[in-house]
């Protein structure tokens, strides 16, 4: 492999150019490719003015190459075109009319978006409008009926979660935005530009295509510029194509090793691009391209047209969930309100308000808030780790990466020049990269590094060192340059010190002298050597002779004469050299050793490395006093050499790299480098850091891809077929990319992303934007990178090292499986909270949970908990998995919503209704009596029957009586609206009449001394039995005939008789006979009492007019029912006390959901392994149990709390309950877990692994 510069830049091979204008003639020899043929038209529409790409795809237009031919021009031509001169430049004239045909030297802005727009938008998603829509009902029904201050608590907290989680999400999940701002800060501010005849000083926004522009050392390129004259030019492109050395540019036309013209503008030598620096030199040029028609300006394009607005895979899993769920719940809401409406008779209100449980228990109102929590501290873990997080769904999303399309220099090496080996006396040996003098005593112990190491005391060596030492321009940097107050660095005591690194310390000069310096500064001082041995004269390095020559002083105060020391191109410095250092004796240059010099050449260009020759000779004819000059001609003698030796420098590989690929390599994550550096270093590398194996290579798995190759893709005109050779080559295991622009890196990109790949990308340069803007996850060096890569990206490496992208897929793949274990215990409480409210309107049963209650445990004592699972340490086969695929394992699978919904939650959910059972049957309301109780528990006083039971005295049937009395009735007002006139205190009969104790009677209410009345069938002895019962007035009495007052009052009598005698069980009082139906309607008793009361005047006002039952469609009280609390029949109704049983209930039912959540909790901790094995090492989950158990105690035993909560306190034998539930759903995890992991392909594998 030859050079092509004294810094050993390696000659690319060629392919694909195209014989082009020569010397002002256009040659067509050979079959030229459809983009070379259209090259010269291209480039014309391209220039020719403002709206040049119309007509054409914007973007397909983008992905190729520059289409530059303005470089393979002869000069008049270029002047011509522009219409200026080389004295003068542009006219002022001319310079309007470019103006008007080409625009302003700026890069366009993209369109943006307001931020308040943006704000806004994350309310407009489905679930945000649902609780948005459940808080506005709480307030409506709080509006209605303003007696239940929950509502309006509920609202409230609807509400404030709605706007915590859109301004949440908007200040840390929205993805940085800005990437046209960093391009902007590359635009240069002035340059120095030939008008008029004059040199004038402009902004660079100034220029015009035509402008002749000055370059100087330090100057950044303020345009596209074709060099027309340079002296040693030279400029960094490395934030276009990524290659470390500076590169010369001339104005000749540059030309392959085959002689034929470089059309490809990146590998031309006669351009200089926009925003890159000239780093020595100086030349003269035109300015070809501005603004956007710049390569520049291209790569701008491509970053702010490729940032695709899509969700990452994490978002649309996330997105498709809380749709279905939130669809799921309006659905059940909607049908549910027309049942509870139209079946159940119940209130509007009351469905408003069962509405919102609905949507309430159906929706995880914590799930965002916790997930985007989780991904932040998930976030803060991977900046311990050295990658900082900018969008929080990318940290997910870099745990999914299936390939990693990596920058080489600066991520997979060290970004700096390292000697790797020399060659003296004949032979190849290695030569330690060693931090510090300690560090390189211990290398170059026998047996520690494999192979030959070279011999520090070798006298060939030593002359080898000297000749680096001397011909080196490059120093050590020891003072601070931020604080120039520090000391400087005594680098003698330095290199002893075993925790110094000299290979970071920074140097002056180029990469390679760098390079050297730190390889011989461990053997003997350069600074030292320096003036030991004075320069007394020199000659740069130019591209015409590509080597340095420098005349020295001898060390030897005795010496005579000068010094001579060259190093460069090595085959520029053989031709030379007349003669070779063996053994430190300088003999004659023979065949033997000239082959021995071409195997070691050969061999080390084959491992890519930068080589260098070195030569010396003293120059005994001259004196040391003697006047060198290189004007004219140097006037001295630099033939006859002696060849010392070669010495190689690479940018070797970064420590825990070669693991790190390794690590990949297992998890199943192909690793793809991406580089614009030659083929054979791209490939040396690569083989060394394990991307491509030798044996994978051999069989034909392993492919290096070249730009060329892409380009010769991209110009077949069929898809199918440039897309088969796109699937062609990705189709190969390990792969890697050289001589890449940045238009292929994103069409890399583009065509893994098709194939369903999900692509994390590096890049530190502006030529790297487009691709990491496009890519699933962009990652950006933190030290090396331009604003620009690092505005694109998602993450930014904080060391630039690949190591930290393994350890960042590792912690993604962890806040994966501790995002799905969040997941899961989220949705676990869902069946325990949405059974009680199917259960209230499908079977009319008490309300075991209040919507107040659901929201506690969604956002009270799960929250922290659910976050806490975020800092679960990780499975042990977490990097063995390959990477997830979309497609089969979601974050929320049916594998997963069986598990939370149908096996835990179905268990958390009996607890709760055993407790909830419990508390009921223990004030004497049995399971059996609880159906068709729900609706109205609340509303009205319950009317039971009571009997004998398994657990004791208890209801043996319950249901509900008379509704309020009304205040007037056909204009007539009531003797109970009379009373109520006057105050509320005298509402007698409001929620139900007293029951007339023993012996007494009162003949207008719905109770006889024996209990209520009941509702008989209606038929011949009735015509309205709610009448009979509720709406008793003297009407009414008038209206029975003889013969039923008589019957009536004989049923009563019969029953009276039975009663005396004990003939009546006790259990089922009145099922003697059918007509004992009628038995508690009407006593002699009464019958003689209406008859008196009835007589007198007025009497139309008394009694109950126009009374109805408490609700038409519910339970009616039985006959011979008593109001019953407190475990025992009572004489008056006390709808607070059975309010508060159920309140009672409703805590017994959420603490024993509680007890059985944290067994949940501890079974959520692993997705497969035993919690045995994993152990309670995670301490904020530890401390989260402790935090849930605080907030479900607070919620239930602090007396303020209660009425916010709607909770009573609950005795502890009712929690105990959820303890069996607590014991076997941990038991039945570990069950299950166990056949997990014997079997991993069976049943239970493939049907509750979630």
């Amino acid at each position: 492999m030859a050079t092509n510069s004294s810094q050993g830049v390696p000659v690319p091979a060629a392919g694909g150019a195209a014989d082009a204008p020569i010397g002002g003639s256009i040659a067509s020899t050979g079959m030229l490719s459809l983009s070379q043929k259209l090259a010269g038209s291209l480039s014309r529409l391209r220039r020719g003015g403002k709206g040049s790409i119309a007509g054409s795809s914007r973007a397909e237009q983008l992905r190729k190459d520059i289409d530059f031919t303005e470089h393979t021009w002869p000069v008049d031509k270029l002047f011509e075109y522009y219409g200026a001169t080389p004295e003068g430049g542009l006219s002022s004239a001319q310079v309007l009319q470019n103006r008007a045909k080409y625009g302003w030297n700026r890069l366009p802005p993209p369109p943006t978006t307001p931020w308040w727009i943006k704000y806004l938008s994350y309310y407009a998603d489905v679930f945000m409008i649902l609780l948005l829509f459940g808080g506005v009902l709480c307030f409506v029904a709080y509006g209605i009926d303003q007696s239940d201050a929950t509502n309006i608590y509920l609202g409230a907290v609807l509400i404030i979660v709605v706007v915590a989680s859109a301004t949440f999400g908007y200040y840390t999940e929205s993805k940085a935005e800005g990437v046209m701002e960093g391009f902007k800060k590359l635009v240069p501010k002035k340059c120095k530009v030939l008008r008029d005849g004059t040199v004038m000083i402009l902004d660079a926004e100034e220029l015009v295509p035509g402008d002749l522009v000055e370059l100087n050392d330090g100057d950044q390129v303020p345009a596209d510029i074709r060099v027309l004259s340079a002296t040693d030019l030279q400029v960094d492109n490395a934030s276009l194509t990524g290659e470390a050395e500076p590169q010369e540019r001339s104005p000749e036309l540059a030309c392959d090793a085959d002689g034929k013209l470089i059309t490809v503008p990146l590998e031309a030598a006669n351009l200089c691009f926009f925003a890159t620096i000239v780093t020595s030199g100086s030349g003269r040029g035109m300015v070809i391209g501005t603004g956007d028609r710049t390569v520049m300006g291209q790569i701008a394009g491509l970053a702010s047209s490729s940032g695709s607005n899509e969700k990452t895979q994490f978002q649309k899993e996330v997105d498709a969930f809380i749709k279905i769920i939130s669809l799921v719940a309006i659905a059940i809401g909607v049908t549910f309100i027309l049942v509870g409406v139209f079946a159940a008779k119940a209130t509007v209100i009351e469905m408003v308000v069962f509405a919102i449980g609905i949507i309430v228990g159906t929706v995880p109102e914590g799930l965002l808030v916790t997930l985007t929590v989780s991904l932040a501290l998930s976030a803060k873990n991977m900046y311990a780790k050295n990658v900082l997080v900018k969008g929080m769904p990318s940290v997910e999303n870099l745990g999914s990466t299936t390939v990693i399309a990596s920058d080489k220099t600066g991520t997979l090496t060290q970004n700096r020049m390292t000697v790797q080996h020399t060659w003296y006396n004949g032979a190849l040996v290695s030569v330690p990269a060693a931090r510090n003098r300690p560090q390189l005593k211990a290398a170059m112990k026998p047996g520690v590094l494999k192979g030959p190491l070279f011999n520090p005391q070798d006298p060939t060596w030593l002359k080898l060192q000297m000749v680096a030492t001397l011909c080196n321009n490059s120093r050590f940097v020891v003072v601070d340059k931020d604080d120039e107050s520090k000391p400087p660095i005594d680098l003698a005591k330095a290199v002893e010190d075993p925790d110094f690194n000299l290979l970071a310390l920074e140097c002056t000069g180029d990469a390679s002298e760098s390079g050297l310096i730190k390889c011989v500064e461990l053997l003997r001082s350069v600074e030292e050597y320096h003036q030991a041995c004075p320069k007394i004269h020199e000659i740069k390095f130019n591209s015409t002779n590509k080597w340095q020559l420098s005349i020295h002083r001898p060390e030897d105060p005795e010496a005579q004469h000068p010094l001579l020391v060259l190093k460069g191109a090595p085959e520029r410095v053989l031709r030379m050299c007349t003669h070779i250092m063996v053994d430190g004796q300088s003999v004659p240059m023979d065949a033997d050793m000239q082959r021995k010099y071409n195997q070691a050449y050969e061999s080390l260009g084959a491992m890519g490395e930068r080589v260098l020759g070195f030569a010396y000779r003293e120059m005994s004819e001259l004196p040391l006093d003697y006047p060198f000059t290189n004007k004219p001609e140097p006037n001295f003698e630099f033939k006859n050499l002696t060849f010392v030796g070669l010495m190689s420098l690479i940018d070797p590989p970064r420590e825990g790299v070669r693991e790190a690929v390794a690590k990949c390599k297992r998890a199943g994550i192909k690793v793809f480098m991406v580089t614009g550096d030659h083929p054979i270093t791209a490939q040396a590398i690569a083989k060394q850091i394990g991307i491509i194996d030798e044996d994978k290579y051999a069989q034909g798995k392993a492919i290096v891809v070249k730009g060329d190759d892409i380009r010769g893709w991209m110009d077949i005109p069929d898809p199918e077929a440039r897309q088969a050779r796109w699937d062609w080559a990705l189709g190969h295991q390990q792969i890697v990319f050289a001589r890449v622009s940045p238009a292929h890196k994103l069409l890399i990109v583009e065509n893994c992303q098709r194939r369903g790949e999900n692509v994390a990308v590096t890049g530190d340069g502006v030529n790297d934007a487009p691709a990491l803007k496009k890519a699933n996850t962009g990652l950006a060096m933190g030290i090396s990178g331009k604003d620009v890569s690092k505005e694109a990206a998602d993450m930014i490496l904080v060391d630039d090292n690949f190591a930290s992208i393994v350890n960042g897929i590792e912690e993604g793949r962890l806040i994966f499986d501790n995002l799905k274990k969040s997941i899961a215990y989220t949705l676990a409480s869902k069946f325990p909270e949405q059974i009680p409210f199917f259960l209230y309107v499908a079977l009319n049963f008490p309300l075991a949970l209040s919507t107040i209650l659901i929201l506690t445990i969604d956002l009270g004592s799960d929250m922290f908990p659910a976050i806490a699972l975020a800092y679960e340490p990780r499975e042990a086969d977490i990097m063995h998995r390959r990477p997830r695929n979309p497609a089969s394992e979601r974050l929320v699978s049916r594998r997963l919503i069986s598990f939370s919904y149908f096996q835990v939650g179905l268990m958390q959910t009996c607890a709760g209704f055993l407790a909830f059972m419990a508390v009921l049957n223990d004030y004497g309301y049995s399971w059996g009596t609880l159906v068709g109780l729900g609706i109205n528990w609340t509303n009205y006083p319950m009317i039971c029957t009571v009997g004998d039971n398994s657990s004791g005295l208890g209801s043996r049937e319950c249901g509900f009586g008379c509704g309020e009395p009304a205040k007037t009735v056909n204009g007539l007002q009531t003797l109970y609206g009379q009373y109520s006139a006057r105050t509320e205190n005298l509402e007698f009969c409001r929620n139900g009449c007293p029951i007339p104790f023993n012996g007494t009677a009162d003949p207008f209410v719905e109770f006889s001394e024996f209990g209520f009345r009941g509702f008989p069938a209606e038929g011949q002895w009735l015509s309205d039995a709610v009448e009979a019962v509720c709406s008793r007035t003297c009407a009414w009495f008038r209206s029975l005939t003889a013969e039923q007052s008589a019957f009536f009052i004989q049923q009563n009598d019969i029953f009276r008789a039975r009663l005396a005698a004990g003939a009546i069980d006790p259990n089922d009082p009145f099922g003697y006979s059918p007509d004992a139906q009628y038995a508690l309607l009407l006593s002699a008793g009464e019958a003689a009492q209406l008859e008196a009361y009835c007589s007198a005047p007025g009497s139309e006002a008394w009694g109950f007019p126009g009374r109805g039952l408490s609700n038409s469609d519910v339970d009616r009280a039985p006959q011979g029912g008593w109001y019953w609390w407190n475990g025992t029949p009572q004489y008056w109704p006390n709808l607070t006390q059975q309010r508060n049983v159920l309140a009672m209930a409703q805590s017994a039912y959420f603490l024993a959901v509680m007890v059985s959540r944290w067994a949940d909790l501890l079974v959520c901790k692993t997705r497969k392994e035993s919690l045995f094995n994993q152990g309670m090492r995670n301490k904020t989950l530890n401390w989260s149990l402790a935090v849930s158990a605080a907030v479900a105690a607070a919620v239930v035993y602090i007396p303020p709390l209660n009425t916010v909560f709607g909770t009573r306190p609950v005795p502890a034998m009712y929690i105990c309950t959820g303890i069996p539930y607590f014991i076997f759903i941990f038991i039945y995890d570990e069950i299950r877990k166990y056949r997990i992991r014997r079997r991993p392909r069976g049943w239970v594998k493939r049907n509750t692994y979630w």
